[in-house]
Formats: C-alpha cells, structure tokens, sequence
C-alpha cells in the first residue's frame, strides 16, 4: 500500500513540474490553430472529474477520450448528451461502444455544436451596418477501435471527420488518434491504470492547423470505501499542447459510488486561461445507476464546468448499457 501511494504521489509532483515548464513553451503560434470545439470535454462523467479520464475510458464515451479503452468493453453501450454551453452555444453528442470480439471493442461518436444567431455586420460608407444573421455550426464523427496486445496493454485508435459551417464559407478536416492503456498491477501498482492518447493528427481545417495534443494520466481504484460494495476512482491527467493557446493542463478528478447505485464526482482544471475572474477550472456532478434486469442499466449523469465569470456549463446524458 506505501509503495502505491507512494507511486501516486511522484507522479503527481512530476505532472504538476511538467504544466509549469510546458505552460512558457505553449503560448505560440497564436492564431494558427482552429478547431477549437474539439478542446470541449465530451461526456458528463469525465467532464465531472476534471476531464481525466484518458487512463479510466471505460464506458460509451471512451472513444472521446482513449480509443484504446475500447478494449475493455463488456457487450454494447450507447447513450446521448446535450450541453448547455456559454453564452447561446448548446451541443449534441451521441456515443456509442461495444465488444467486437473477445479482448476488442469498437466505438463511434457524433458531435454537433450550434453557436446560436450572430449579426451579419458589414463596412458600408465606413461604418458597420448590420445586413443580415447567420448561424455558425460544427460537427464531428469519429470511429474508433482498441484492443488488448497484451494482458496488461491495449492499443487504439480513431479516425476523425470534422466539418465547420460559418454562413457561406465551410471548412473540413481529416484526424486521428492513437493511444494505449496498461494496468500496472504486474508492476507491483495494484489498482493504478495508465493512459496515453495522441490526438487530432491531421489535415488543416481551412488555413488553420487542428489542435494536435498528447494526454497522459493515471487512474487508481482506491481500497479505502465505507463499505465494500462502493467504489471509489481518483484520476489524474496531464494535457501537453503541440502549440497556440491550446495550454498545458493539469487535470484531476474523483468519483465515489456508492452500492455502485448512486456516484457523486468532483474536479479540478489546472490550467492558465487568463484573467476570467471568478472560481475557474472548478468541476462537478452527479451519477445514477438503474439496474433494468441482471444485464441490462440505464445511466443518468449531469456535470458541470465553471468559466469563470463567463458562467457555467452543464452537460446531462442518459445511456444503456447491455451485457
């Protein structure tokens, strides 16, 4: 037990030392990078915990966040999530996960994300006139696989489409992802996952590059729980930018279940987003569990995320899971 707390703690203090050092290398390029809707956390579980979950990724959002995770699921898993983002910005998401045969698994996810009307503003005799209202959108699909190589290490990947429709002009782009997952247990860690995913490789979307990330976290199935029936997970993730404002992030998290029924989660972003004023970073929420038979639950989760003085977001998704 010292030794995996041990474990934790040294790599806590290693991702902390690396967000401050990676912090003053990422701040380039500024202006370069689009795509930002792909930085939006996908799934009110992960986002309830910080957004780590690159080493947990075991549900119908683990295509999001680890393709590799996809190996680790048991019979099919679907669910949907509405977002109520900033300002008039709202997002559809549509998951899905199954095992395709024993030790692999496939996943795919839709995304749709509507910035609400905006004016149409024009220069006519050197002043703005608005002449008109659009509505700028965006959508994602992405079609991942993972599966074990070895019985402590599995493999994925993804292959992404993103679309950007801003009135007239539109703007696509072709990415993917790779990633891995290990169980540390044969290294002496029991109960502590590792994840690493490389994400948005790809084509520029119009004259701008993708968001291009590495995520690297661990995850550990704490023992310490009121009874024996709960569960209690503690994450934590580290995000390094490839450039522009896209910063280093330190990302922790914790969910307790409780008789595996009922989860409450909380969070942490560690990230330099300016002057927002306010609690910023700080996340939260709540999980329900309805057995539907002995192979079958119905999954309710909300979390949300604060901006700041910007405000709030919520997410809330209903999802099955079949076995």
């Amino acid at each position: 037990m010292k030794r995996q707390i041990l474990l934790a703690g040294i790599l806590a203090m290693a991702c902390a030392l690396s967000t401050h050092t990676w912090a003053e290398q990422t701040n380039f390029d500024i202006g370069k990078v689009g795509g930002s809707e792909l930085k939006i956390g996908l799934g009110p579980r992960a986002v309830a915990m910080g957004e780590a979950f690159v080493a947990m990724a075991d549900d119908w959002n683990a295509t999001a966040w680890n393709p590799a995770g996809l190996a680790q699921i048991e019979g099919y898993q679907a669910g949907f999530m509405h977002n109520i983002y900033l300002e008039e910005t709202s997002m559809e998401y549509l998951g899905y996960a199954q095992n395709l045969f024993e030790g692999a698994g496939i996943g795919a996810n839709f995304m749709f994300l509507n910035f609400g009307t905006l004016d149409k503003v024009e220069i006519r005799n050197d002043l703005p006139e608005i002449t008109g209202e659009f509505t700028p959108t965006v959508f994602t699909f992405a079609l991942g696989y993972g599966q074990w190589v070895f019985p402590a290490m599995s493999v994925g990947g993804n292959i992404k489409f993103i679309s950007q429709n801003i009135d007239t002009e539109s703007y696509s782009a072709i990415a993917v992802d790779v990633a891995a997952l290990f169980k540390l247990d044969h290294l002496g860690a029991n109960g502590f996952k590792a994840g690493l995913a490389i994400q948005n490789l790809g084509s520029t979307l119009g004259d701008a590059s993708l968001p291009m990330n590495a995520k690297a976290g661990l995850a550990y199935a704490a023992p310490f729980t009121i009874s024996t029936q709960d569960i209690w997970n503690v994450l934590l993730d580290i995000n390094l930018p490839f450039g522009d404002v896209n910063y280093t992030s330190a990302n922790v998290g914790t969910e307790y279940w409780f008789s595996n029924i009922v989860a409450a989660r909380v969070g942490y972003k560690i990230k330099d987003t300016g002057d927002l004023g306010g609690v910023t970073g700080l996340t939260a929420g709540l999980g329900a569990k309805v057995p539907m038979g002995q192979t079958t639950a119905l999954h309710l989760d909300y979390a949300l995320l604060s901006f700041g003085d910007l405000g709030m977001t919520h997410q809330i998704s209903i999802s099955a899971a079949f076995k």
